[in-house]
Parts: C-alpha cells; structure tokens; sequence
C-alpha cells in the first residue's frame, strides 16, 4: 500500500510538472556562459486603469501569452505586465534581468527573495540616471534563483512612445560583454557620424555654401535622435533631468525630418526645378511642428502616430522628388538618391521590427544606424562632389569670362580709333559749351546781386522814405522857430543898442523913459519867455534828429563785415525807431525785452533781418479788413548758451503751403511790382550764417510768430 501510494504521489508530482512546462513556458537556465533572449515565453496582462496592484496581478489568471518573439504593444498609454517563468538548472545563484529598451518611462521590476517575499526594483526614463545600479542605458535587474527551483517573475512597464521590452537573462559578466559590443558598435557609428560632422563644419567654414551649413545641423540632428534611441544622450547629455529624456522622442525626430527637408531643398535646388514640390514640402514641417506641439498637450500617442506618419511619407516625397530632378540631369541627386535610399531601408526594417513583422535581432536592431551612417557618407561624397561641381564651373565661367574679355579688348582697340576721334569733337563741342555755360553763369551772378541789391534797395527806400518823414518834423520845427526867434532877438539887441547910446549930455532920465517905453511896447517880459520856448523847440527838434541819426547808425552798422560782440536789444530797438513812422496808431507795440548778454555775430545782417520780420509783420496787420487794434509783440530772453527773439503779430497769418515756401527765393504773396521775394530768403541765409535757427508759427487769419535763435558764440570751424 504504502508503495503504491509513493509511485502515486510521483506520478501526479511528474504530471505536474509536465503540465507547467506545457503551459507556463518556463525559461530553463542551463548554461552561465550564454545570455539567454526570451522569446514566446512571456505572458502579459494589459492594466487598461493603470492602477492594479501587484497583489491583484500576481493572482490574476488572465495573462496571455505574447505571440510575437519580442513583447511588442505599440504606441498606448496603458500599462503591461509581463510574467516570467525561470528554471535554474546550473549552480548559480546571482543573475540579472535585462530589459533592452532604454525609451521606457517606467519599469518595475517584482522578484522574490529567499523567503519567497517579492521585492520591487525600479528604473526608468522618469527617474534620474544615477539612481540605477549600473551604469548602461537599458535597464538591469540584480535577482536570486535557488538552483533546480521554478520560479514566477513579474515585469510593469509604461512609455509614452513604442513599448518593446527586450528580455535577456544573464550574469553580471555575461551582460556586460554583450553591452561592451553594442556600445562598441554605438561608438563605431557615432565616431563616422562625428568625422562626417567635423569634416562638413570644415567645408562649410572654408566654401561659405549654406548647403554645408543645412547639413551639418542635419548631422548634429541624426546623432542627437541614434543617441537618444539607444540611450546615450540621457546617459552623458543630462543625466539629472528626465523630463528631457521622456520628451527626447518627440523633440529629435521631427528636428531630423526639419533639417533633412531643408538639406534637400539646397541640395537638390528643389526650388528652382518643381517651385510646386518645394511648397509641398512645407506640409511636412507643419505636419512635424504639429506632433511637437500634441506632445506638450500631453497626447503622446497621437504625437508618435504623427511623427511617424510624417517621417513615412517625407521619406517617400523625398525619394519621389530626388527622382524627378535626376531625371532633369542634375548629377548631384543621384548621390543623393542612392544615399537616402539606404537611409530609407534602415528606416523601413526598424519600423517592421518595432510593429512585429520583422524579428527582433541585432540586423533589425542596427539596420537603421548603419543605414543612416552610410547615407552620411555618401552625401558627404556628393558634397564633395559638389565643390568639384562648382569649381568646374567657376573654371568655366572664368573660361568665358576670359573669352568675353578678349573679344572685347578687340572691340575696345577697334573702336579707341574712333573714339579718340569723337572725343577730340566732343572736347571741342564741350569747350564752347563751357564757354557758353560760363557766361550764363556770370550773367546769373550779376542777375542774382542785382535782385538781392534790389531787394536791399526796396527796403532801403522804405528806409529812406521813413527816416525822410521823421527827420522832416523835428527840422520843421527848427525851421518854424528860427525867424520868430530872429524877430525877438532883433527886439532884445534893439533895447541893447538904446543903452548902448544913451548920452551923458542929454536928459537922463528922459532917455531911460523912452527905453522904458521901448520895452513895454515890445512887451520884453514875453520876448524873453518866448525866446526860452522857442529854444526848448529848437532843443527838443535837435535831440528828436539826433536820436534819429543815432538809430540809423545803430542799424546801418558800418562794420558789419566783421564779427563782432553786440546787444540784439540794441539793434531791435534801432530798428523800431526807423520803422515809428510805419506803425499806425491801431499798431500796439508791446516790447518785452530781457536781460541778455553780448553775443557774436554781423550786428548789420541781424539788424536786416529784424527790419524784414518786423516790415512783413506790419503789413500783415496793414492786410487785415478789420480795423481793431493789433499788436506787434517783440521779445528776447537767454536759454542756455542762445538767445531767443520772438517776434509776433495779430495779422492775416499764412496758409500752411504759403508757409512751406515763405523761405523760397523769389516767392511773395504781393502784388507784381510791389516785393522781390527775396526778403525772406535773404533772413534764411543770414540766420544760417550764424548757424542760428529760425521757426515760424502761423494760423490763417490769427496772426504769426517768428522765433530766432542764435548762439552766444559762433564756431567759424563748423
């Protein structure tokens, strides 16, 4: 009995044991010295919440097993758990799990201890680099296994981009080989990419072609996406920021696609051969930015589908339109077309792999980067190619520049003879046209003076006719007291003369009655009273011309060739006096003249432009239809290192074209006969002289305000 019961017990253990082989797919470990890919003995279990515990998963029954070679769940934002059965059938404790696919976010790692409790490791994109064990982008799992025992491990993984979970078991020395090649491998590739970087940065420095500057970011680009997908960049590049890692996926490939795009435009003068085709290219560059910007949203999904689905078609387009344009001759876009096909292959057997057509295997694995490497060289050949390209024809094009120069030093010794013949006409012609011209230009030069002398004329004689009229009352007044003061004078020297001969022999006092009588009858109380008044007149008549004399010296400023220090106060005063008998009585002159120092300058020329301000000034108050009564406001005052004199009138005003041109030469508003137009050019040219500014404010029908403004100091250098 008891040993029926034992080959019982052995029967069911063996069916058993049978039946987990059969259906768990146990992963049998029989030799150390060989890593072992796992392959179809994987179950998985897909978290559609993200949120089942691993107390939940590790009692579930609805794993199912993965058909493919490689675990291979697309682009999702669920999460998957695979289970992992081993059998260790060596004397070997310690060995590691390594998961090869450094784009996964999040990787939990479930394996039991000698207890049978199971501990969680955990590594992935979203941590920092220096929190793994090791120091190699996959991710690898430190795990016990008792020898002869089975043994249920369990795997949680996340990404936001295509979620592969490469599965290879192995000791520490045994992985480490394996990861020494590959990084050997890696080191290969980027080493090509970085002589092919350099070399092309040193083309672009010496040719100055804007190709090799699209293409070398094309190669900065290239490196940056390999380096991500295997892992390097957030390895060596920024180990400390995760962020940049997870988003690396969506940041370099479409910079790749960007950049390839623009090479080509240059490359291939997509512009210049199909305009049509080169438009269409910029739906790529859309389509790329477009997926960047999904992924920031956070759909990243979308965006892997988007990029993808651009990288797909702009690799086609681009194979297309090289075609096109090799058709067209152009040499270079054969280079490029066999470049981007290899390119292209690499591209195509990496996307089979990750969707599960073609097998997970180190030629699926590097297809891609040694696709891209050869393209890279090969381009690098046509860029080369390209610079023997441009030098052939920069020797052609100096060769018909050569021939051109030749044939037209030919023509130019043909026709020097006969050059030589019209110069020495034309030289005459222009001889006498230089004759004819200098005449005309004396003839202008007398023209002009005789028009500024005229215009100094015009206001000479109103001058003239001004001083004339008020000389002429005082002088009067001289005039018309000199004979009533002969008369009393006469009177006066008559009483004289009677004193002079009274006579000792005759009566005394008889004599001294009759001078007496004398006096009364010439009433010699008033003949003295009227001499004093007629005097006064005289006095009063003689000052009046004096002051008259004296403002007319003040402004005709004899000396006024030279620069000299004067008072503007001065000069405008002068110049008032002379104008007194053209303000009529509706005229209010309001002076408001400040305190102001000496300053450098022609005292006569200023003194000129006071008069023809002040002149125009009057006549437009003159101008008015209106009788009231008007102003002609005049002030000075210091700002600065300049004097301002502002003279303003309520007269008629300027229209804004009139005061556009109140500067021109010869423009007036006058009448035909009655002004030069010179006046206030003349006042322009002056001011300049003494590199003053001049402004003027005015409104139709309110008045006008003119604002001088001069420097203390004039700099005959400037």
């Amino acid at each position: 009995m008891i040993f029926v019961n034992y080959w019982r017990f052995h029967f069911i253990s063996i069916f058993l044991i049978f039946s987990t082989v059969c259906f768990t797919q146990v992963v049998t470990i029989n030799n150390i010295s060989q890593n072992i890919l796992v392959k179809n003995k994987v179950s998985f279990l897909e978290d559609k919440t993200n949120n089942l515990s691993f107390e939940v998963i590790s009692k579930s029954n609805d794993f199912k097993q993965i058909k493919t070679d490689i675990p291979n769940f697309g682009v999702s934002d669920h999460t998957f758990w695979l289970k992992l059965t081993l059998l260790n059938n060596t004397d070997h404790i310690n060995f590691v799990l390594q998961v090869s696919q450094p784009g996964l976010d999040d990787v939990n790692f479930y394996h039991p201890d000698k207890d049978g409790n199971y501990k969680l490791s955990h590594q992935g994109e979203d941590k920092p680099f220096s929190n793994r064990e090791f120091f190699d982008p996959n991710y690898i799992f430190r795990f016990e296994l008792t020898p002869g025992n089975t043994t249920d491990f369990f795997i949680r993984i996340q990404a936001k981009d295509n979620i592969q979970a490469p599965l290879t078991i192995g000791t520490v020395e045994t992985i480490s080989e394996t990861n020494k090649i590959k990084d050997t491998l890696a080191g290969i590739y980027l080493g090509i990419m970085f002589v092919m970087f350099f070399y092309n940065a040193f083309l672009f420095l010496t040719v100055k072609d804007k190709v090799f500057f699209y293409y070398i970011i094309y190669l900065a680009a290239v490196i940056l996406a390999q380096s991500s997908i295997q892992g390097y960049t957030f390895q060596y590049l920024f180990p400390q920021i995760p962020i940049l890692a997870t988003y690396a996926s969506f940041i370099f490939p479409p910079l790749v696609g960007i950049m390839s795009i623009y090479f080509m435009r240059n490359f291939l003068h997509v512009s210049t051969y199909f305009p049509l085709l080169n438009k269409i290219l910029n739906v790529f560059i859309i389509g790329y930015v477009i997926a960047f910007l999904v992924s920031v949203t956070g759909n990243f999904k979308l965006s892997f589908t988007l990029i993808q689905m651009c990288a797909s078609l702009v690799s086609l387009y681009m194979l297309a339109v090289a075609y096109f344009i090799l058709k067209k001759g152009f040499r270079p876009a054969k280079y490029f077309l066999i470049a981007w096909s290899f390119f292209l292959v690499g591209v195509i057997i990496y996307v089979l792999k990750d969707v599960g057509v073609l097998p997970f295997n180190n030629f699926t694995l590097y297809t891609m980067p040694v696709g891209s490497a050869i393209e890279v060289v090969l381009l690098s050949f046509a860029l080369a190619d390209r610079i023997n390209i441009l030098k052939k024809e920069k020797e052609e094009s100096q060769a018909q520049v050569l021939k051109a120069l030749q044939e037209n030093e030919k023509l130019i010794t043909e026709q020097n003879v006969i050059l030589e013949l019209k110069v020495t006409e034309r030289t005459e012609e222009l001889e006498n046209k230089n004759i004819e011209l200098g005449t005309t230009l004396k003839n202008l030069k007398e023209t002009q003076a005789q028009l500024v002398d005229a215009e100094k004329m015009a206001s000479l004689g109103q001058l003239t006719a001004g001083i004339a009229h008020e000389i002429n009352n005082p002088i009067n007044f001289v005039s018309a007291n000199i004979k009533p003061l002969q008369m009393d004078i006469a009177d006066i020297m008559e009483v004289i003369k009677k004193y002079e001969n009274i006579s000792p022999d005759i009566d005394f006092h008889q004599q001294l009655k009759e001078i007496e009588s004398f006096k009364k009858q010439i009433d010699l109380d008033y003949v003295r009273e009227e001499i004093d008044t007629l005097l006064g007149g005289i006095e009063d008549g003689a000052k009046r011309t004096a002051e008259i004399v004296k403002g007319l010296k003040n402004f005709s400023r004899l000396d006024e060739s030279d620069i000299k220090e004067a008072n503007l106060n001065e000069g405008i005063e002068s110049t008032l006096i002379l104008l007194k008998n053209t303000l009529t009585k509706d005229i209010e002159v309001i002076k408001d003249l400040g305190i102001i120092p000496l300053i450098e300058c022609f005292p006569g020329k200023l003194n000129q432009v006071f008069m023809n301000i002040m002149n125009n000034s009057i006549q437009a108050i003159n101008q008015k239809k209106i009788k009231e009564k008007n102003k002609l406001i005049i002030s000075s005052k210091l700002i600065g290192e300049s004097v301002c004199v502002s003279i303003e009138d309520t007269g008629v005003g300027m229209t804004p074209e009139v005061k556009a041109k109140v500067f021109e030469p010869f423009f007036t508003t006058k009448d035909v006969g009655e002004g030069t137009g010179l006046g206030m050019s003349i006042v322009f040219k002056i001011i300049e002289s003494h590199h003053g500014k001049i402004d003027i404010e005015s409104e139709l029908g309110v008045g006008t305000k003119v604002l001088i403004t001069l420097p203390l100091k004039i700099d005959l250098s400037a």
